[in-house]
């Protein structure tokens, strides 16, 4: 999950939803299908029951983070493969957007 903020002295109205669950527009948990994310993260903390909050911090700091260090002289701090090359990266997926995307 990325989070950011703006500050402005603005009246924006709410993004209506068409939702009531985090994981209403996932093909995997409404259709059983896709998982796509799953086989996408290097830290295996997406699994069929969910995402384990504590591995990929663990994998950035073990992994990731001294990688970077080396290469590019910065500390990486994020790695969002699960969130890339999946149906649901850029919309909300369709069971086409799967088929589409083996």
């Amino acid at each position: 999950m990325r989070v950011g903020s703006v500050v402005a002295q603005i009246r924006i109205e709410p993004t209506p939803r068409h939702y009531s669950d985090h994981h209403a527009y996932c093909l995997f948990f409404t259709q059983g299908i896709c998982g796509k994310c799953i086989s996408r993260c290097p830290a295996e903390a997406i699994t069929e029951a969910g995402h384990d909050k504590v591995k990929p911090k663990t994998y950035m700091r073990q992994e990731v983070t001294p990688y970077i260090k080396a290469l590019y002289g910065f500390e990486g701090k994020g790695c969002s493969m699960c969130q890339t090359k999946v149906p649901c990266e850029s919309k909300i997926p369709t069971q086409k957007d799967e088929e589409a995307n083996p």
